[in-house]
């Protein structure tokens, strides 16, 4: 996923994101999505552009491997 981060909840270590269409997946569209990782949530800056991988198991999905876009 491509995207510009919107917010952070650092209580709830959740992100609000503004993405890009996720083939097979899901549209364009601004959600918020959980971030299991506290190293991987220390790396979101609001307005920073970030590539990151979704990652799902079952109906639980988070995001993994972010990255900032250059």
């Amino acid at each position: 996923m491509q995207g510009d981060v919107v917010s952070v909840d650092p209580a709830a270590q959740t992100a609000m994101v503004k993405g890009g269409k996720i083939e097979g997946w899901m549209e364009a569209m601004t959600m918020e999505y959980p971030v299991k990782d506290k190293a991987e949530f220390s790396k979101l800056k609001v307005g920073e552009k970030i590539q990151a991988k979704i990652l799902v198991q079952g109906t639980d999905y988070w995001i993994a491997g972010v990255q900032e876009e250059k």
